[in-house]
């Protein structure tokens, strides 16, 4: 980033390159719209050259990128009324990183329909137990199961400390192992 303040063009590509997937991985997993969240990540990377002249290090480029996503998947939440339901035409993140719609998903012929309808079933269990954590919870776990982020990190882009977060975790955790339990036969 500092080489991309300095005028390198080359270096914003190779910034996008590098943290466009985890980026938009991120975002999606938060707002769970694929739409929305090729948007949002499109206004992250905005914003970061908007800020480049400005660019200050305070924090690593990584947690300051995805404090970016985060306040724009917060503003995105403080606008949305209500929650959007998810239809059979909906674009979802299928399991080869490429936006399908649902239907197609489980048309996979590549399981069986029993288990393609169980595959998704599960995964909207997951999505849905996870989206129901509270705010604080569910970035935590997105952060560190999906990004797979260091808790030093993840208190730099929630500005929280870190045992804070490991409670958080744990908490959030158990809250899934509770909510799942009934599903997976525990």
């Amino acid at each position: 980033m500092l080489n991309y303040r300095e005028g390198d063009e080359a270096a914003f590509e190779m910034l996008y390159r590098k943290y466009e997937k985890p980026v938009l991985d991120f975002i999606y997993r938060m707002v769970m719209i694929a739409d929305e969240a090729e948007n949002l990540c499109q206004e992250t990377f905005f914003r970061v050259v908007r800020a480049r002249k400005n660019y200050q290090v305070t924090a690593t480029f990584k947690t300051w990128l995805f404090q970016i996503a985060l306040n724009l998947c917060r503003d995105r939440q403080r606008r949305m009324k209500h929650r959007s339901h998810l239809s059979l035409s909906a674009r979802v993140r299928a399991q080869n990183d490429r936006d399908a719609e649902l239907q197609d998903v489980l048309a996979d012929p590549s399981l069986d329909l029993v288990r393609r309808v169980e595959t998704a079933e599960l995964g909207a269990l997951v999505q849905r137990a996870v989206a129901a954590l509270p705010e604080a919870e569910h970035l935590v776990v997105v952060l560190k199961e999906y990004q797979g982020l260091e808790f030093s990190e993840i208190a730099e882009i929630m500005d929280c400390p870190v045992g804070t977060l490991k409670s958080l975790n744990h908490r959030a955790h158990e809250k899934l192992r509770k909510t799942l339990a009934k599903y997976l036969g525990d």
